[in-house]
């Protein structure tokens, strides 16, 4: 289903229009450990597949010694 730009324009003026409430949430230490676990989770899986792929890529530029010429 293909949106019109009229309907876009329209759902953002009405939200603009709406009032917005107070959310009146409480956030204690465990959900700030879990933010800050789910970082460091991010970090070390960047960092895993970040040394998987460029072991990759130095194997696929390091010569092997089988190619020595006689």
């Amino acid at each position: 289903m293909k949106k019109r730009f009229s309907d876009v324009v329209f759902a953002i003026g009405v939200f603009a229009v709406l009032p917005a409430a107070p959310a009146h949430a409480y956030l204690d230490g465990a959900t700030v450990s879990i933010v800050l676990q789910a970082i460091v989770g991010a970090f070390a899986s960047i960092l895993v597949f970040g040394k998987m792929y460029w072991s990759r890529v130095v194997g696929f530029f390091k010569r092997s010694g089988d190619n020595s010429p006689e």
